[in-house]
């Protein structure tokens, strides 16, 4: 820094002043001068320093700097109807509907984890799927081209729903697909429905008496031991079908699990001895509580390899 005295000869209110101004070694240099002009205020002048580029200062072209974008704000919607409807919409929706306006023609997306599929019917072609996310369950049916995009492969897949609608029937909420509406799978990273499915595995197996108090489309673990295994014919939309039912058994009661997929195979070598599932789905059947296996992916069988296996061996053999 180096010292400049600047005095106006032509004006008694401005006194010879020091200033203490930058240093200047390139003539195109984007250094500014300190110019300390005069501003009235009222009836006194008031002398400030002002920031001038030293190019200006010495009559030189100005350089500019490039122009920065700004960063502006997401659109809004388009009009005051858009406005209004996207304001009466959450920011997140669960499974349990509670917070979707039931206006008629309203439209939103949504996501969940893909539970149950169910066999697709004819004329027209359409499946009924079960939607879960740990805050409650939803069933959606899909149409036409939407129906192969389910089967037991996605079962535990994040699923994302668009331009969908609220449908209630007898006091129940379930979600209505339109021909606007897309469907696409993810892993469903950071979402909270994810969280819970896969923290689900985690959590401690209930009791066949917890069971028999816990709400339908809950799901949860259970263990036990593996009592019997049966295998009964029955007739499904004119269709011959296998029901497969285990009866798992532990010191509060016996639970009943079924699967209409599962083969008995599976599960005949594991008789009398301790046996953990991993995510049921618990429903009622003839006014009693029992557990579905869940297709593809979405159950997990453990044998012998979990904490309590070894209570359960004691306890069978008691």
């Amino acid at each position: 820094m180096t010292k400049r005295t600047r005095s106006d000869p032509t004006s008694d209110a401005v006194p010879t002043a020091t200033e203490i101004m930058p240093t200047v070694s390139d003539a195109t240099s984007d250094a500014v001068l300190a110019e300390p002009v005069l501003i009235p205020t009222g009836s006194d002048a008031k002398k400030v320093t002002v920031a001038v580029p030293v190019a200006a200062a010495e009559g030189k072209a100005l350089l500019m700097p490039p122009s920065v974008p700004e960063n502006k704000p997401p659109s809004s919607p388009a009009s005051n109807r858009d406005r209004f409807r996207a304001s009466c919409m959450p920011a997140q929706i669960s499974c349990e509907l509670s917070t979707v306006s039931s206006e008629p023609g309203l439209r939103f997306s949504f996501q969940a984890i893909v539970l149950v599929v169910y066999p697709a019917s004819q004329s027209p072609i359409r499946r009924h799927v079960l939607l879960g996310d740990g805050r409650g369950t939803v069933g959606v049916t899909v149409w036409n081209s939407h129906v192969n995009a389910f089967s037991f492969s996605v079962i535990g897949q994040m699923v994302q729903l668009t331009k969908v609608s609220l449908s209630v029937y007898n006091g129940t909420r379930s979600i209505a697909m339109n021909k606007e509406s897309t469907v696409t799978f993810s892993d469903g990273n950071g979402h909270f429905a994810h969280t819970w499915w896969s923290t689900i595995p985690m959590q401690q197996p209930l009791s066949a008496m917890h069971i028999s108090e816990s709400n339908d489309n809950a799901i949860v673990n259970v263990a036990g031991v593996l009592g019997a295994v049966h295998v009964e014919s029955r007739t499904v939309r004119s269709d011959a079908r296998e029901l497969l039912t285990l009866r798992i058994v532990d010191r509060t009661g016996i639970i009943n699990v079924r699967s209409w997929n599962h083969s008995a195979a599976m599960f005949q070598p594991k008789q009398d001895q301790p046996i953990l599932i991993s995510r049921v789905r618990v429903t009622s059947f003839g006014g009693m509580k029992v557990c579905e296996l869940l297709d593809g992916n979405g159950s997990i069988v453990h044998e012998g390899d979990f904490p309590a296996a070894a209570d359960l061996a004691k306890f069978w053999s008691e």
